[in-house]
């Protein structure tokens, strides 16, 4: 029971760090004018970001249910609250992004880079460093729960 509560934290653990990984690389490749190339990178890392968040709620769930501490404790601990709702509140901000990226597929499709005016994409750099701040967030939160705070 151990080693497999330690393999569903390993796999939280591994799953969040590389949802981050996926945002911050679609932050680095976004531009007003990415090329059909780069516009593809951008859509697998946002799929990665998309299948890693689904991860990290699967994982997280069995650990709160089934290993660590139990329901009852985390879903009395306010931190933990916060920390839900900041994961709610980061998927839902990722819908924009996801749905501008899926806009693409047919200029994609018919071999032209998408187009983006400036705004747009300020718009979803700001989308994508609002998650950012918001994994940061979360990540808070967990360090005050490790510490029995909250």
């Amino acid at each position: 029971m151990i080693f497999s509560a330690a393999l569903v934290a390993f796999g939280h653990y591994f799953a969040f760090f590389a949802l981050t990984a996926a945002l911050v690389l679609q932050i680095v490749l976004l531009t007003a004018s990415p090329t059909i190339q780069i516009a593809k990178r951008i859509q697998r890392a946002d799929r990665a970001y998309a299948l890693m968040a689904l991860l990290v709620l699967v994982m997280g769930l069995l650990r709160v249910f089934y290993f660590e501490k139990g329901a009852d404790y985390y879903f009395g601990n306010s931190y933990f609250i916060i920390k839900l709702s900041l994961f709610v509140l980061v998927g839902l901000i990722s819908a924009y992004p996801t749905i501008t990226y899926l806009g693409w597929n047919k200029a994609i499709k018919m071999g032209n880079a998408p187009e983006l005016s400036i705004e747009s994409a300020l718009n979803l750099r700001r989308a994508l460093h609002y998650q950012l701040v918001g994994i940061l967030g979360i990540l808070f939160c967990a360090s005050m729960m490790a510490h029995g705070i909250g």
